[in-house]
């Protein structure tokens, strides 16, 4: 078992592994909010309204993937060595404890966000639209995890990369609840493969 390990992070560093998910686990994930929340705009044509969905789903599932690869890579690390139930649950690891269990969180929401929306029809619009503000509170606990907990944070550009990210989400939050009239009432049709629509 040791053998592979050692064959494993041979060829796949651990740690440049974990940071290099991680970014782009945040990256896609900022994607997805960013497409959710425009798609919504009124001004947006209906032909690219369905890109933007698309874009909005995939990003969000690629997120998630990499998100589970961040977390999971780092019980093949020898120095820090968390165990599985560390990494998948919030605040039991012993290094960290509140940032990584912030990150683990956010993985969380973002998958209980794309799960709800493949059962809207089930659970009923009105609470998908409900369970889906969590998408905001979501995102922001990622942002802070790799805030606090990236190494690539004292870097000027990925430092750069989340301030300005994250004032972009801010904005077209902000722009939402400050000037409704923008959004569509659009009735959002059930269907089998549901959206994770912010």
């Amino acid at each position: 078992m040791n053998q592979i390990l050692a064959e494993f992070t041979h060829f796949f560093p651990v740690w440049d592994t974990t940071r290099a998910a991680g970014l782009t686990s945040y990256l896609l994930l900022f994607i997805s909010i960013v497409t959710g929340i425009t798609q919504s705009f009124k001004s947006i044509h209906p032909k690219k309204r369905k890109t933007l969905n698309l874009i909005h789903e995939s990003t969000g599932w690629f997120g998630i993937l990499f998100g589970l690869i961040h977390g999971l890579v780092l019980m093949f690390d020898y120095d820090i060595t968390l165990s599985i139930g560390e990494i998948l649950i919030p605040f039991t690891a012993k290094t960290d404890t509140f940032s990584i269990g912030l990150g683990t969180l956010s993985l969380y929401i973002m998958l209980i966000l794309i799960i709800t929306s493949d059962y809207m029809k089930k659970i009923g619009v009105k609470l998908w639209r409900t369970i889906h503000f969590l998408s905001f509170p979501g995102y922001l606990l990622g942002l802070v995890h790799g805030i606090w907990l990236g190494p690539d944070t004292q870097k000027g550009l990925i430092s750069l990369l989340y301030y300005i990210t994250g004032i972009v989400v801010g904005g077209l939050v902000l722009w939402k609840i400050v000037c409704p009239r923008h959004s569509p009432k659009q009735t959002i049709q059930p269907k089998e493969e549901g959206t994770i629509n912010s």
